[in-house]
């Protein structure tokens, strides 16, 4: 082992104090110094504002002989202490015997007033003392008596010069994960307030300063500068209890407290400020002024740390690329990502509609400096933002399963670990229900592995829900351990009911078996070898307590390895018909009635291997949509061994050639025209509807203002390419002034399929729309940009198969930029602030668990590619023109046409090609800026209790730069917690 790789070296050394100099930051000698190996945990800097100094780490010695003593000197004194601290990470680490445990250490040292040279000895058995550090070192200059006098002093000359005020936070004993502060300051002989900052620990949060308050110049008319005395800070707190000082920095330019309050983290933000007023509480890059930026920098930092945030220029050339920098590792991040949340709060400032990066930093081990850096489109790189953190020297044990698991794992530890007050609430709750429904929970079992079975089991027996019935069907297994088992538990406990076949019948036939023991009013389906949270039957339970009429209920659901370590959530949508079609997203765990499973004949062993799924299609086809609910927390552990379909999807392949079977069995049953072939990464089905007999007639609308070429080829695309023939398109020119544009028109017109109508005034994306439809003959519009073109042949084919069903209202496509990157898969509710499309995937990448590779609804789509008939389009009125313009008018006009029962289906079997905003440009504009602020503000007023909660997502999953990753905090509380105001994540 290279023990050299143990240590930090001195370049790579920082400080964690702001203004510590070279000479103040730990340095760690050489693994050969003097035979020593030496670690120090305590300090990170030599430099400390107290008379005490706190020592602690560990030492060894190259020879193996275990040290006994450390002893540090300075300014005539010394200190002396035993090395008997257990420390079985380092001799593990190093493959030391037993005699080496013991050797950590930790003493403090009475520091001198100011300067004074540190000398570190150690000392094994037998042996003189040696140097094991020599090192110069800085106490404070003031004892600790003058220093708070001195304290005292400047914070009464501060009450009596100053004046301050709080509009948030009203209580600063309220729990919150982050505090909004905000309020005015001012100098009562009229000098200016050149900061406000916040300080926690060693950490420095900066405000934003000079806002406008006209009711302290009211107050204060004799002090100009009162008129832009605001403030407003936002300071994410650490999880522990924790003193915030506040601190004005006056004329002289030094920083001085004001303020100081106790506060207290929480799950989730409190007394969060009008999603108005949230660009107040940005404030510029501490570390350069010249950017505006923020970034979620985790709590436990890994070998690979997740960045991401957003960053741009508040002046001068904009940044166009970013990087992470920790000691010598420099990682390059994803920059441009789309933040439509960031572009709101600073009304559309150039460069902040594309801010967002995600960067994987890779990070040396020990206490580092992580720089982030900004380059301009100049070719400098600057730095924007600064921190310390520190990777512990020794990692943890077994096998890694990846950064995305071990965030997962972190993820759990915050929001999903129940506490022992949890723990209280929940049985509380659960005897205080009014209703108690039995649940029957079916296991059947095979060879079954008796690890394994008794896990299952368990998982059952330790629900805070008492009134349930296990009821296992063993499939005449011919290993007589796992029957043991069983039997062993049902003499146990009278709740579990077992049965035995004679003949080997398969899966469903246990299962039927097992369903014939069944006495509760729901039964849900366990496999032998996984496990349910222990909340999973509460939850139902209190699911029902709210609706009773539900006769389906499932679950989120993620998987577990042989060492019980869970990894790779399914965090589900509410009930998505067509996604259903695709895949079996409901799976487990499903809870359904007892009454419904035995109406529609239980399972079918034509369909083992995908025998559950048949019997949720035949449970849905007989029941209303809003009698399913889904439940979003998981709570169901599917164990991924090396023969499961939890492990690979190949495992079992005659399962999916079942669900085909079964998809197709549903849509003959309900005399649905319709065929279905397996498609998406072999274990997904596409179904193709066919076209109406008599083919309608396509109305084609496409807005346009110059960028001829675009045009020239988003036309040629359709004629060329299309197998769809009985078509019109209507061009709606707007204000186009190249001659190239003229030309194009004049050979367009001869085209008998093509018209072009002048449409005169400034750009109304609406407007146009609307104008285009008032000359459309068709029985079906495709609203089309110019700026795309049409991949595949059966593009139309597919659109108007879908929008000719009769409960579709409205259609839209899948569409990639020319560098093959998704560009719309639908648009998720809430993402970036208002709304956003699913993007960023590569066509060979499954995305989240091939979410935008399927046919399913969504509340909306893109009007880049939208198809709608005309019955719908005439029912909504058209687009609105008066409030939404430009942006977000595609989104209003799904969400009114889904208001009135119609649904909105996204299919990837349409695919375009789009050179997104080309043609309309970016909003670089101040009359531009405030009317995208002015549109996204009125879409959160009318739509506002949809967009906070999208049924096509699930409030487990972010809604910033990144789609379909997890959301911290989540939006949703548990029900034996009140509800807490949360912000998207």
């Amino acid at each position: 082992m290279n023990q050299t790789s143990l240590l930090a070296r001195q370049s790579a050394d920082v400080s964690a104090e702001a203004g510590a100099s070279r000479d103040e930051v730990v340095h760690h000698p050489a693994p050969d110094s003097n035979g020593f190996i030496f670690w120090l945990d305590e300090p990170q800097v030599w430099r400390t504002k107290s008379r005490g100094l706190r020592l602690s780490g560990w030492c060894l010695h190259i020879s193996g002989k275990p040290v006994t003593s450390i002893r540090a000197r300075i300014g005539g004194q010394q200190f002396v202490t035993a090395a008997e601290i257990l420390r079985p990470d380092v001799a593990n680490y190093f493959g030391r015997s037993q005699e080496n445990l013991p050797c950590g250490f930790s003493f403090d040292v009475r520091m001198p007033r100011g300067r004074g040279l540190l000398t570190i000895e150690g000392k094994t058995s037998g042996s003189p003392w040696t140097k094991v550090l020599v090192t110069t070192v800085r106490g404070p200059f003031l004892a600790t008596g003058e220093r708070r006098r001195r304290k005292e002093r400047d914070l009464a000359a501060t009450i009596q010069r100053y004046r301050w005020w709080y509009d948030r936070p009203a209580n600063w004993q309220k729990p919150t994960s982050v505090l909004y502060v905000s309020g005015w300051f001012i100098d009562t002989i009229g000098l200016p307030i050149r900061g406000i900052r916040a300080r926690i620990g060693r950490e420095f949060f900066r405000a934003n300063v000079g806002l406008r308050r006209d009711d302290v110049f009211a107050a204060y008319p004799e002090l100009p500068s009162s008129r832009y005395s605001g403030f407003a800070i936002a300071i994410p707190l650490p999880r522990r209890a924790s003193k915030i000082l506040l601190q004005y920095q006056g004329a002289d330019r030094i920083w001085r407290d004001f303020d100081s309050h106790r506060v207290q983290r929480g799950d989730r933000p409190a007394e969060v400020p009008p999603p108005g007023q949230m660009s107040f509480f940005t404030a510029p890059s501490a570390l350069n002024p010249r950017f505006s930026s923020w970034v979620h920098v985790p709590n436990v930092i890994e070998r690979r740390l997740r960045l991401a945030g957003w960053c741009f220029a508040n002046e001068g050339p904009q940044v166009d690329a970013v990087r992470a920098r920790a000691g010598r590792r420099i990682t390059p991040g994803d920059f441009g990502i789309v933040r439509r949340d960031v572009a709101l709060a600073h009304n559309n400032c150039p460069g902040s509609l594309h801010s967002g990066f995600l960067i994987r930093a890779s990070i040396p081990r020990g206490r580092h400096q992580l720089v982030l850096e900004a380059r301009s489109r100049d070719g400098r790189w600057e730095a924007f933002f600064a921190t310390t953190i520190r990777r512990p020297v020794f990692g943890r044990g077994g096998p890694s399963l990846g950064s995305e698991a071990e965030i997962y794992a972190h993820w759990i530890d915050r929001y999903e670990r129940l506490t022992r007050s949890d723990k209280r609430a929940i049985k509380k709750h659960v005897s205080a229900l009014s209703h108690r429904p039995r649940f029957s929970i079916l296991l059947p079992t095979y060879e079954s592995d008796p690890r394994w079975l008794k896990c299952a089991i368990e998982s059952v027996r330790r629900q805070f829900y008492s009134e349930w019935e296990l009821c296992i069907a063993d499939d005449a297994s011919t290993k007589k351990a796992g029957w043991k088992i069983v039997q062993r538990y049902a003499r146990a406990d009278g709740r579990i009911k077992i049965l035995r076949r004679e003949t080997r019948g398969g899966i469903a036939a246990a299962s039927n078996d097992a369903l014939s023991l069944a006495t509760g009013e729901f039964v849900a389906l366990l496999d032998h070898d996984d496990t349910i949270a222990r909340p999973a039957l509460y939850w139902a339970a209190v699911e029902l307590e709210r609706n009773p009429a539900l006769q389906l209920i499932y679950t989120d659901e993620d998987k577990i390895d042989e060492r019980d370590r869970r990894h790779s959530p399914y965090f589900k949508p509410e009930w998505n018909p067509d996604l259903f079609l695709a895949q079996n997203y409901v799976s487990h765990l499903t809870y359904l009635r007892t009454d419904l499973v035995q109406r529609v004949g239980g399972f079918r062993s034509s369909l083992d291997g995908s025998q559950d799924y048949d019997l949720f299609l035949r449970c849905t086809a007989q029941i209303e949509p809003d009698k399913i609910a889904r439940i979003p927390r998981v709570l169901y552990h599917w164990r991924a061994l090396p023969q499961s379909t939890a492990a690979s999807t190949s495992a079992k392949e005659y399962a999916h050639v079942a669900a085909v079977r079964a998809v197709q069995g549903h849509l003959d049953a309900r005399n649905i025209r319709a065929s279905v072939e397996p498609r998406e990464f072999g274990i997904y089905q596409r179904v193709r509807y066919p076209l109406p007999s008599e083919r309608p007639l396509l109305s084609i609308i496409i807005p346009s203002r110059d960028q001829s070429a675009l045009l020239e080829k988003c036309i040629a695309s359709i004629l060329q390419k299309s197998d769809y023939t009985n078509f019109e398109i209507i061009i709606l020119e707007n204000e186009s002034v190249e001659e190239q544009t003229r030309e194009l028109y004049r050979r367009l017109r001869q085209e008998r399929h093509i018209r072009v109508i002048e449409a005169a005034g400034e750009f109304n994306f609406s407007r146009l729309i609307n104008l285009g439809a008032s000359h459309a003959r068709g029985s079906i519009f495709l609203l089309l940009n110019n700026d795309v073109e049409i991949m595949n042949s059966d593009c139309l084919v597919e659109l108007v198969s879908q929008v000719s069903r009769p409960e579709v209202g409205i259609v839209g496509a899948r569409l990639w930029y020319p560098n093959g990157t998704l560009q719309h898969g639908g648009v998720i509710l809430g993402a970036g602030g208002v709304a956003s499309h699913i993007d960023s995937i590569r066509r060979e990448d499954p995305g989240y668990f091939a979410r935008q590779h399927l046919a399913q609804d969504f509340c909306a789509v893109t009007a880049a590619c939208l198809m709608v008939r005309r019955q719908v389009f005439e029912k909504l009125g058209g687009f609105d023109e008066s409030q939404l313009p430009v942006t977000f008018n595609d989104v209003d006009f799904c969400l009114r046409a889904r208001e009135l029962g119609w649904r909105i289906i996204y299919t990837p079997y349409a695919e375009l090609t789009h050179h997104e905003s080309v043609s309309r440009g970016v909003e670089n504009t101040t009359e531009k800026q405030r009317r995208f602020f002015n549109e996204s503000e009125f879409l959160f007023k009318r739509w506002g209790p949809l967009i906070q909660n999208d049924p096509s997502y699930n409030p487990n999953l972010s809604l910033g730069e990144k789609r379909f990753e997890l959301a911290f905090p989540p939006r949703v509380s548990p029900p034996w917690k009140k509800p807490s105001l949360g912000q998207p994540s």
